[in-house]
């Protein structure tokens, strides 16, 4: 509905019901703050051209199923596996565990992360209690999030990831 259609029908309509179309149908004259979509640092900067190879092969994953202990695109990845097998496609080995993971390269804080770089988060206290994916050139990260989920790709910015962020690795 238009808002000049809304507003004549409000006129025949009664106070209340053009009060409730006009919350829905969106007419305020000013824009609505919306919420912030991205980390406000660096991370929609242009990848280099190995970040850009990894990230591509990362892309070519999304949708691959979650498999706890998985290294395979066949059978399924975690999250650690997920990296290690991106990372080992573009001919950059590292260890198979996230903890492992965690001590290579170098370490980089949150407002210093740049596409290609790996994203570490404190999950659970169980036996998978570090998490891993890796930084995009969109603020985002792709990673194998749990089981009955697929590799997907998220926003850096989401308040859960952030809540949950203990560092992040450079390993290009």
């Amino acid at each position: 509905m238009s808002c000049s259609t809304a507003h004549t029908f409000c006129k025949a309509a009664g106070a209340a019901l053009c009060l409730i179309l006009l919350l829905m149908g969106g007419c305020a004259s000013r824009s609505v703050p919306q919420p912030e979509s991205e980390p406000r640092h660096a991370t929609r900067q242009k990848a280099s051209p190995k970040a850009a190879a990894v990230i591509r092969t990362a892309r070519v994953l999304l949708g691959a199923p979650y498999k706890w202990g998985g290294t395979s695109p066949k059978t399924g990845f975690d999250c650690s596996g997920f990296v290690w097998f991106v990372y080992h496609q573009n001919g950059i080995n590292l260890p198979r565990i996230s903890w492992q993971q965690f001590g290579v390269g170098e370490a980089v804080g949150f407002e210093d992360i740049r596409p290609g770089d790996l994203l570490f988060h404190k999950v659970d206290k169980g036996a998978k209690s570090l998490h891993v994916g890796i930084v995009t050139d969109r603020g985002t990260f792709i990673h194998a999030p749990s089981s009955g989920k697929r590799v997907m790709e998220s926003l850096l910015s989401n308040e859960y990831w952030r809540t949950h962020f203990i560092g992040a690795r450079r390993l290009l």
